[in-house]
């Protein structure tokens, strides 16, 4: 099951440069998994955009509505084992560590993750697939 980057997740708004081809990869991949690293992070980047509370509340409700009315399914991958991971792939790959939270989550559920981020690509284990 590929997981979903974050910015899949910011494609999702018809005003994204990225919507179309995102709708595309969503449709062509089957059992796609959108998990906490990447709602984490989704949140966060919004923060840090200066949305407001209630604008990031409608935002997650959206991704919520969204990912109820198709076959993405959520996953919680956060546990110590995980962050022992995310930390060895920081080091090891120079990976942000955002990217390697969801490298982390992507490696212990399928090693697959949608998206551009190239940064991925540091990270042998792991498949990328573009939204391009």
């Amino acid at each position: 099951m590929p997981v979903l980057d974050t910015q899949v997740l910011f494609a999702l708004n018809p005003r994204d440069p990225k919507h179309s081809a995102a709708l595309k990869v969503l449709r062509s991949e089957q059992e796609l998994v959108v998990t906490d690293t990447s709602i984490l992070e989704f949140e966060l980047v919004l923060k840090a955009r200066g949305r407001k509370d209630q604008e990031i509340k409608e935002s997650l409700l959206a991704l919520s509505e969204f990912f109820s009315s198709t076959d993405i399914k959520e996953e919680k991958t956060i546990d110590l084992d995980l962050l022992v991971l995310s930390s060895e792939i920081q080091s090891k790959n120079g990976l942000s560590f955002l990217d390697s939270l969801i490298a982390a989550s992507a490696l212990s559920l399928d090693s697959a993750v949608v998206g551009d981020d190239k940064a991925f690509d540091q990270v042998s284990e792991l498949k990328r697939v573009p939204i391009k």
